[in-house]
């Protein structure tokens, strides 16, 4: 059975394959061709469809969270169960597709042994939490960015883009008689810079200055995508209560060295000012997940559908007050996605 090293794939790139941004994955890609990890044209040139095709059978089998950042990880037997998604596979086909085909424009290979075909991503019913597992859950989390995130999601059902998407300005401490509400009307998002011009200009709010050197990319702060997006949420005094102190720390990481932070405007921030993007908070999560196999796997947005749930039951069914919580265009939304 082929294995990434008889590929001539530096190892690393097994351990890197996901959870990763389409901007990581782009970055892979050139690192792999920059620093000569497909090497040695005479072996890759006896590459067929078929040792790829292994390769995907191989990582078929593969526990998720075998190697975390280059290193193999000790899983617990339940652990050893949950294997590596038909969505990640893909994604590998994706990767691998592109770096076969520079080494074809490059001289490097006659013809790409990548199949033409892509292994199907994967589709499963959703997962969500009940009210006990979201409260436990909640309590075990400890890094800061990631309780507070998952904690707006679990009251107001927010999606990724709308959590990094939040500003200070969005809050409101005394509205409602004190109780406290936040505006959902933003919305972040990294795209293509070929696309942004397919963007309505009235749309784009913010476009982020680049990390990386020639990115593809860009990273934008967007209105919501429909008028029912826009909505107001009430706080809750534990929520309220985090919103201050996270607040404090905020104002207290630009102090520290105000010569070099970058202040981004955006609620959810690095140390240094600038802006957290969605994937963060989706790493963020999956390691929590990996380091907590006590829980159901769940993906991030799952916690979204989780809250929903638990507003339908404690509304006792009312679609449409929990509709204007949760953003969906048309109840049949909020019942089916």
């Amino acid at each position: 059975m082929l294995k990434l090293s008889s590929l001539k794939i530096d190892p690393e790139f097994s351990a890197q394959i996901l959870p990763l941004s389409f901007e990581e994955l782009q970055q892979l890609e050139m690192n792999m061709i920059r620093d000569r990890k497909l090497t040695d044209p005479m072996e890759m040139q006896k590459l067929k469809p078929y040792h790829i095709e292994n390769l995907y059978t191989t990582l078929s089998k593969t526990p998720c969270g075998s190697y975390v950042e280059g290193k193999k990880q000790e899983l617990t037997e339940k652990q050893k169960q949950r294997f590596l998604s038909g969505t990640t596979i893909h994604e590998v086909h994706r990767l691998l597709g592109t770096a076969f085909q520079y080494a074809v424009e490059w001289g490097i290979l006659v013809k790409s042994p990548v199949p033409v075909d892509s292994p199907k991503k994967s589709t499963q019913e959703r997962t969500i939490w009940t009210v006990e597992e979201m409260r436990a859950a909640l309590d075990s989390m400890e890094g800061p960015t990631l309780h507070l995130a998952v904690h707006l999601t679990l009251v107001g059902a927010l999606r990724e883009g709308e959590i990094v998407g939040l500003t200070p300005e969005d809050f409101d401490f005394d509205a409602a008689d004190g109780i406290g509400i936040f505006r959902i009307n933003k919305s972040m998002q990294r795209v293509r810079k070929e696309a942004l011009n397919q963007v309505d200009d009235g749309c784009i709010i913010k476009v982020f200055p680049d990390k990386l050197e020639h990115s593809t990319t860009s990273l934008i702060l967007k209105s919501t995508k429909t008028a029912s997006s826009c909505r107001t949420i009430f706080m809750t005094s534990a929520l309220k209560e985090e919103l201050k102190k996270w607040l404090n720390q905020l104002a207290a990481d630009e102090r520290k060295d105000p010569a070099r932070y970058h202040d981004s405007g955006m609620l959810f921030r690095l140390p240094n000012g600038l802006a957290v993007e969605p994937v963060l908070i989706r790493k963020k999560f999956l390691k929590w997940q990996d380091a907590h196999p006590e829980f159901p796997r769940i993906v991030f947005h799952g916690l979204r559908h989780s809250s929903a749930t638990y507003q339908l039951m404690i509304s006792g069914g009312d679609v449409k007050a929990v509709q204007g919580t949760t953003g969906h265009a048309t109840a049949d939304m909020l019942m089916n996605t």
